[in-house]
């Protein structure tokens, strides 16, 4: 009988790692119970047995459970750290272990060197999370079996033939009894899952270390998981970073050809209109002296003959003779200014375009306002009757020579004032209020470089930015204008330029009905020109390299 129960037992417990471990179970399997009870002599034998198998087979599902939850929780999840802590936890609650671990190899350490990354130990054993290993006899004598897959389960470290300097490193961690199964990435050691017993030797069971296998399989496709996720994440980064930089490239290509064709126009322009208002302004001067001249000659005339004849009296009556005196030296003094006026304003065209300067060069900020306002000055006058114009309200300092390239510094100004101007516009069509923009400038210490910088502040008292808005404000083709009235470039060339160029800073300050501020600090001298010189010097080098 005794041996007969034996036989009953051992297949209940060869069953305990199989699939159809159900078809086995005390609670499941009425016939297996009476085979059992016929073969024990007497009912406590029997309900101890029963006992022991329903025991067994809590355990099991028990193990299933937990197995459950840790691939439930890598379906769940690609952070990798908690994966780990939920299955160092659950893994040490259930087989009762004095403290387990996830334990990683250090990249290029031939697996001497490495740390645990997870735990869960019990109260009273020390923690070993973060400690830095090395054991150099793990990676000469040990690391290939691991590699090739296969896990080791030691009852006593000092009764297992192991080495004296992996003895030694084990028992550093207090560790006296272990069960260790790869992690494998790929065909690759990863790491680690250590079970340790650290209070006195186990023996591990053959379904222990079954189960533990299934969970060294599964942080195994989680670590596949990460990479791929991780591959991935880096590979859309670079994406967006090079879209980022095709999008500036692109910008920085149509800016350029755009300076380009606007300033040879506008030089060409100033160019053909210099000429003839020279030669105009030049001439004006004699044909005064010489209006004079004549007039006093007229004079003179009239005062030797006090009654001329009838048909000269005729003529002055017929041009209103007394009119003409006094109003043709008025005539050519308006011609004068008015030269003058186009004068200015070819000077101004060609202080905007500067294409004479390419270099960066000491230049008077003050000058590129100026010239700015007075290009957009037809812009500041009302366009119906009854709107009210534009007002420009200055608070000059006095500054210094700013080193920068003047023309596209111009262009920052055109680009941050045409954009007040076209928010003043939109606001005045729905509210009389009078539109004000206010230009400041001071000379202020630098909290980042050693020279002080040049602040211009432009500000209006427009309907401002929405909150959402503000951060793509420097945004490659961003726009908030209609189609067709604005390409979304404007502020981001005025930020590469501030920024890129002049390493100074661009800023914006704005709020629903409150206006808009931008702030421009450009240093005194430069600090950025070297870094740029630099830096295209590299991508044309970088694009000759890929081009040969």
């Amino acid at each position: 009988m005794l041996i007969a129960f034996f036989e009953v037992a051992s297949s209940w417990f060869r069953c305990t790692s199989s699939n159809t471990r159900s078809r086995y179970s005390s609670a499941m399997n009425p016939n297996l119970l009476e085979k059992i009870r016929h073969c024990c002599h007497d009912p406590e034998t029997f309900e101890r047995v029963k006992t022991v198998l329903e025991s067994e087979d809590h355990s099991f599902e028990n193990r299933q459970q937990t197995l459950f939850n840790i691939v439930s929780r890598i379906r769940e999840s690609l952070e990798l750290q908690n994966i780990f802590e939920t299955t160092a936890h659950e893994v040490q609650q259930l087989l009762d272990a004095d403290r387990v671990g996830m334990f990683r190899f250090y990249p290029e350490s031939d697996y001497n060197d490495g740390e645990f990354v997870s735990e869960c130990v019990k109260p009273g054993f020390d923690s070993i999370l973060a400690v830095k290993v090395h054991d150099h006899c793990f990676g000469q004598d040990y690391a290939c079996h691991y590699a090739a897959g296969r896990a080791q389960a030691i009852a006593d470290i000092h009764k297992a033939g192991l080495q004296d300097c992996h003895v030694d490193v084990l028992a550093r961690f207090q560790i006296r009894a272990n069960l260790v199964v790869p992690l494998l990435l790929g065909r690759n050691l990863w790491g680690l899952l250590c079970i340790h017993q650290c209070a006195e030797p186990r023996d591990w069971q053959p379904d222990e270390i079954e189960f533990v296998e299934k969970i060294a399989t599964e942080l195994g496709i989680a670590l596949s998981q990460a990479e791929l996720f991780d591959q991935t994440r880096q590979q859309s980064i670079d994406l967006h970073a090079a879209l980022t930089q095709l999008q500036q490239a692109q910008a920085h290509l149509i800016q350029s050809e755009k300076m380009s064709s606007l300033g040879q126009l506008v030089a060409g322009i100033a160019h053909e209109i210099n000429n003839p208002v020279n030669f105009i302004h030049g001439n004006l001067t004699h044909a005064t002296q010489y209006a004079d001249e004549l007039m006093h000659l007229l004079h003179l005339y009239h005062a030797r003959l006090a009654t001329p004849d009838s048909e000269i009296q005729e003529y002055e009556a017929a041009i209103d003779l007394e009119f003409l005196l006094g109003d043709f030296p008025k005539m050519l003094s308006s011609m004068h200014l008015g030269a003058e006026r186009i004068r200015q304003l070819v000077l101004s065209l060609r202080n905007f375009s500067r294409l004479d300067e390419a270099e960066m060069k000491p230049v008077d900020i003050h000058e590129g306002l100026e010239s700015t306002l007075l290009i957009l000055q037809y812009r500041l006058k009302p366009k119906t009757p009854g709107e009210e114009s534009i007002q420009i309200l200055k608070d000059y300092s006095e500054l210094p020579m700013i080193e920068c390239y003047a023309s596209q510094l111009n262009q920052v100004f055109m680009n941050i004032l045409s954009n007040a101007i076209d928010s003043l516009q939109e606001q005045s069509e729905e509210s009389p209020q009078e539109g004000k923009i206010f230009i400041t400038t001071s000379l202020e210490p630098s909290p980042t470089l050693a020279v002080p910088c040049a602040a211009i502040v432009i500000r209006d008292n427009g309907p401002g930015i929405p909150e959402e808005v503000m951060p793509r404000l420097f945004d490659p083709f961003f726009t908030t204008k209609p189609a067709g009235k604005g390409t979304g470039l404007g502020l981001s060339i005025s930020y590469q330029i501030v920024v890129e160029r002049h390493g100074g800073s661009l800023q914006c300050t704005s709020s629903p009905g409150q206006g808009t501020e931008f702030r421009i600090e450009i240093p005194v001298k430069s600090m950025a020109q070297d870094a740029w010189v630099q830096a295209e010097q590299e991508t044309n080098a970088q694009d000759s390299m890929a081009v040969n």
